[in-house]
């Protein structure tokens, strides 16, 4: 019984390994094969446009980002080999939309201007890390999610998506090619957005703490090579911090080490406000009345005592006479 659950085990593994493997590869055989009203990007080479009426030397015209056929071309274009026509970003940029097969005038294909773009996510904690919150979690499950129109690609014969690479690189330096059983190279993206799902666990000591960069670039029939631009063939980067604390909260001040400079800053700074209050506050209102209220307003004070008794005297002398002269 044992051995039965071993061995069903080992060929499940292998058989949802080679399933990760081919949707991640495209047929790169037919990648460059358009089909009828396909659609090409800026940048791309080697491009087989035979299925959509184009002949050797033929000749397609644009009409202006409308689409529609009228008597004014806005470019025109010879293609000298239809199995090896090239995307030139210098001849089509600015030229988007459909084309045109002369002189019938029936669509041959369209040109797009690409787009690409890479997000990092936490699952665990659903949350997207952007520029205002770039810290991942040490420990959490994350992802990665694609934008790009180029999963028009899928629509190409035997072709199962664009393929895009995402570029993680570690703070070691190094760059990984997969994380786990899912590799990052080549992957088939047929719609946007696109997610990858929790496929990083960040846990494993195989990636250290530190600063993580992300990026994804396709390089379809060479695109990148020719139209290296960001937001287009390569994406914005992502940096963030793979850690256990959030870096954006601030160290509690009880964490701080107490130096003696710290200890005596602290300690002396209630001494001086109680001083400041006991010394200031009652100077000034218990003072001021009794200097300068009573010596304004009261005559100089007497100092010969004898002149003090002779007033007394007299005021009786004066009293005691007019008592007498009633009687």
């Amino acid at each position: 019984m044992d051995t039965v659950r071993i061995f069903y085990t080992r060929w499940l593994s292998i058989a949802l390994f080679s399933g990760l493997l081919l949707c991640a590869v495209p047929a790169g055989a037919t990648l460059n094969t358009i089909p009828a009203m396909g659609t090409v990007f800026l940048g791309e080479e080697g491009l087989d446009v035979t299925a959509t009426g184009v002949g050797p030397g033929s000749q397609i015209a644009w009409y202006g980002p409308g689409g529609s056929v009228t008597s004014v071309r806005s470019a025109t274009v010879t293609v000298a080999d239809p199995t090896d026509f090239y995307i030139s970003p210098a001849t089509f940029s600015g030229k988007t939309g459909a084309w045109f097969l002369l002189p019938s005038n029936s669509l041959a294909f369209y040109v797009q201007d690409p787009t690409l773009e890479v997000r990092v996510y936490d699952y665990s904690l659903n949350f997207e890390i952007t520029l205002s919150s770039n810290w991942l979690p040490a420990g959490d499950a994350a992802g990665f999610r694609i934008e790009t129109n180029l999963y028009e690609m899928a629509e190409r014969p035997g072709v199962s998506g664009a393929p895009v690479t995402i570029r993680l690189k570690g703070p070691d330096g190094v760059e990984y090619s997969s994380l786990g059983s899912y590799p990052l190279r080549d992957i088939a993206v047929s719609r946007s957005p696109q997610e990858t799902g929790a496929v990083w666990y960040t846990g494993s000591s195989l990636y250290p703490r530190g600063t993580y960069t992300v990026l994804a670039e396709c390089d379809a029939n060479d695109m990148k090579d020719n139209y290296p631009v960001t937001g287009k063939t390569i994406s914005t980067g992502v940096t963030f911090v793979m850690q256990t604390t959030n870096p954006l909260v601030a160290t509690p001040t009880t964490d701080r080490p107490m130096t003696t400079a710290t200890m005596a800053a602290e300690t002396s700074l209630p001494t001086t406000v109680v001083t400041t209050v006991a010394t200031t506050v009652p100077a000034t209102t218990e003072t001021t009345p009794a200097e300068t209220a009573v010596p304004a307003t009261s005559p100089p004070p007497t100092t010969t005592p004898g002149f003090g008794c002779i007033s007394i005297l007299s005021g009786l002398c004066v009293a005691a006479a007019l008592a007498f002269s009633r009687r």
